[in-house]
């Protein structure tokens, strides 16, 4: 798939308008484009980190990509590999708001977005290698479609979504 580039216009032509009132999300939007998606190996919320997530809402157009990305990265670096490297910490996907510092929303408004290990990947920090997010797992994902802001040395290293920069 083609994913759109990450200017609101282009991700609403693409996804669909999330925008609702009030500052929320729009409900009708919500309920036709985001599905549950579950992952293939537990992750832990970064904030509670003490029961895994059963699922995540994701938009429906980009369910496959995650199913198929993580699925790899299971796959190729395996359980012990991504718990070692804290691949399976996430400070969520789905996130209604503004981006940090921003006028804008974020492209986690959006449901294709996931930050993965916030802690050891804070924003606004370029990445500069270990024990920032492993690279095996980000050419995982990057190989997937998905674009690593890590990348080029860009400040937000824990970001992976499916729209480019």
């Amino acid at each position: 798939m083609t994913w759109p580039h990450e200017d609101v216009a282009a991700l609403n032509a693409f996804y669909g308008d999330p925008r609702g009132r009030n500052g929320k999300v729009n409900p009708i939007w919500f309920a036709k484009n985001t599905c549950l998606w579950h992952p293939p190996y537990p992750l832990f919320y970064s904030g509670d980190p003490r029961e895994p997530m059963e699922h995540l809402e994701v938009h429906v157009k980009a369910k496959d990509a995650f199913d198929t990305a993580f699925k790899d990265v299971l796959a190729t670096l395996g359980h012990d590999y991504i718990v070692a490297h804290r691949l399976n910490v996430t400070g969520g996907l789905f996130c209604y708001r503004l981006e940090r510092g921003g006028s804008r929303l974020s492209v986690h408004s959006w449901a294709i977005a996931i930050d993965i290990d916030p802690q050891h990947n804070p924003f606004p920090h370029p990445y500069s290698g270990p024990p920032m997010v492993d690279l095996k797992f980000a050419q995982i994902l990057q190989k997937h479609g998905f674009c690593w802001r890590g990348a080029s040395g860009d400040i937000d290293p824990m970001h992976f979504q499916l729209a480019h920069h």
